[in-house]
């Protein structure tokens, strides 16, 4: 049985009108409504509109960024100014705006976030070149630390897909602090391999057992605290 949308008096399912108050009752089984229903068929635009101010904005970012390249070719080709710098600054302003693109979601996440990771890798590669430096800084610190920082994050990406259904109040601060320790190894392990030629862990030693510390603790409250204390404190933390 239907119902009058405005008096509520039940109706039979092929009635058109109300009876009552001759309210005209709307078909819910109707899959194609007329443009001047009155009950028009619900579309949501939120991604068409979503989409449309992103595009929008991109747009505005896009002509600022090759803006900014046409001055700075204008002023190397003609004004004698210091030519590195602007070499520096065409390359902050083409990293930014590849960097941009790839936050802005475009493609898949996983290949947006493997374009930025190539974005830095080549970022540093041309400071590295342009800057002349004397020591290969580039192999020795930032490619080894730009990749250990996309394996990382990577990792933390897939145990946080395969744990996000259970307790987030719990799982997400020991995620992190996972990550934190694998970084901090990492990080250690690089810098001694260049400054003493050999892998030697010192300081990320301190953060591995004080973040295994950590994790255990709470690994420990959450499983001993009651169900109820637990169901409370998922519906405060809307997890």
């Amino acid at each position: 049985m239907a119902y009058c949308p405005k008096c509520g008096v039940e109706v039979e399912a092929d009635v058109k009108n109300c009876p009552l108050c001759d309210f005209p009752i709307p078909d819910v089984n109707e899959e194609n409504y007329p443009q001047d229903s009155k009950y028009p068929q619900a579309i949501n635009t939120y991604e068409e509109d979503h989409l449309g101010k992103k595009n929008q904005a991109f747009f505005s970012i896009t002509i600022i960024a090759a803006s900014i390249m046409v001055i700075i070719g204008v002023i190397y080709l003609v004004y004698p100014w210091n030519h590195v710098l602007l070499k520096y600054i065409a390359l902050a302003d083409l990293s930014i705006f590849a960097i941009v693109f790839f936050a802005m979601g475009y493609l898949k996440p996983n290949y947006n976030f493997l374009g930025a990771y190539i974005t830095v890798v080549i970022t540093c590669l041309f400071v590295y070149m342009i800057g002349g430096s004397q020591t290969n800084w580039f192999l020795s610190y930032a490619f080894p630390i730009a990749t250990l920082l996309y394996l990382d994050v990577s990792l933390f990406r897939f145990i946080l897909k395969h744990t996000r259904h259970k307790s987030q109040f719990i799982f997400i601060p020991t995620n992190l602090i996972l990550f934190v320790i694998v970084l901090a190894i990492g990080i250690d392990g690089i810098v001694s391999l260049n400054v003493l030629g050999e892998v030697q862990l010192t300081w990320s030693l301190i953060v591995a057992v004080s973040g295994l510390c950590i994790i255990g603790l709470l690994q420990t409250i959450y499983h001993r605290i009651p169900e109820k204390t637990r169901r409370m404190l998922k519906k405060k933390m809307h997890v």
